[in-house]
């Protein structure tokens, strides 16, 4: 038996379907489904309205909250300023795939202005 693929957030299919995204405390988790979210509304153009995004603990889902609006906004402000330094390698790597594609700026810019708008009233819950 091989070892499993190490997860690459930014390669992950964006089809439809449901994802489920498992692994120990400490792993990355919260920060692999915030980054998630970014690309399902960037790159996806999903709005934030359409996504059901769970976890655990209602202490999780406050975090997660948290977690998906400094992305937004991280990303956000990246766009805006590219001489801004992105806050990871993940977040940069993002970017040049933006930047390198066939994407509209402002469009783009849009998507995550109206995600951060609807984040209040997402569906950002626990089980």
């Amino acid at each position: 038996m091989s070892a499993p693929a190490a997860f690459d957030a930014n390669r992950l299919p964006l089809g439809p379907g449901l994802r489920l995204l498992e692994a120990s405390a400490g792993t990355g988790k919260t920060f692999a489904l915030a980054h998630l979210v970014l690309r399902l509304v960037g790159e996806a153009g999903r709005p934030l309205s359409r996504l059901l995004v769970v976890t655990f603990t209602e202490a999780a889902t406050a975090e997660l909250r948290d977690r998906i609006g400094q992305r937004l906004q991280e990303a956000l402000a990246c766009l805006e300023d590219p001489r801004r330094p992105p806050a990871d390698t993940v977040l940069e790597r993002w970017l040049e795939g933006q930047r390198a594609g066939d994407w509209a700026p402002a469009v783009l810019r849009g998507r995550l202005l109206l995600a951060l708008e609807e984040l209040d009233a997402a569906d950002i819950t626990t089980i």
